[in-house]
């Protein structure tokens, strides 16, 4: 009877532990993230590593494990990591951002802007998507065209693309040209971005990886 419970308890435990490794760490992927907050991504790196042991065909991880090395220069590593992400979700938005992601900083305008029109492709609103085209477009000097796509984002919702188009607004209304009007709504979120400004809570900048990509 000992015997049996012995073993019975043996094989339960064994049990329990394949089920953690195919789950991966929460605890890891949350000391990574937090690591990688702290401005650790070499520590964050390891943590995600590990995670992504339990759960190879993670997109979240691997989306975790290219932000680290990006952060850390491995672009290379980064880019390498994020194509198999791709693989395995062709058409989610998020893997695709954070391959463009990898591109731009790579600096290859032409496979982030790919990237990151299969990105509109699958959600036409989602975030920051349209920011990026129209950042690659002003980076190619077609400020016009980077204007619509800024204009896109920011009626999607609050964008740091409203004051790169206000910038571009001045410009044109300088010249004595015209352009399309955002909606309604993004005035209202151009106000509210203003009063953040004002009081000092709100910073813009270009952020590589969405997600801490």
């Amino acid at each position: 009877m000992h015997v049996r419970a012995s073993k019975l308890s043996c094989a339960l435990v064994a049990a329990i532990a394949v089920v953690l490794a195919g789950c991966g760490s929460p605890d890891a992927v949350e000391r990574g993230d937090a690591r990688l907050a702290e401005g650790r991504p070499d520590e964050a790196l390891k943590l995600y590593q590990s995670a992504l042991e339990g759960q190879p065909n993670s997109t979240e991880l691997l989306v975790r494990v290219a932000t680290a090395q990006s952060r850390l220069g491995n672009l290379d590593g980064a880019e390498k990591t994020m194509l198999q992400a791709a693989a395995l979700a062709p058409d989610s938005p998020k893997v695709l951002q954070n391959l463009g992601l990898v591109y731009l900083k790579r600096h290859r305008l032409e496979e982030a802007l790919a990237a990151f029109e299969r990105v509109v492709a699958v959600e036409e609103t989602y975030p920051l998507a349209n920011y990026y085209i129209g950042l690659i477009h002003e980076m190619r000097g077609d400020a016009k065209t980077a204007a619509r796509f800024y204009t896109r984002d920011v009626n999607a919702g609050m964008s740091p693309a409203m004051l790169r188009l206000l910038a571009y607004k001045e410009n044109q209304q300088a010249r004595g040209g015209g352009l399309e009007r955002p909606s309604t709504r993004s005035v209202f979120v151009f106000c509210f971005v203003v009063l953040v400004l004002a009081a000092g809570a709100y910073a813009l900048r270009l952020r590589i990886y969405r997600n801490g990509a």
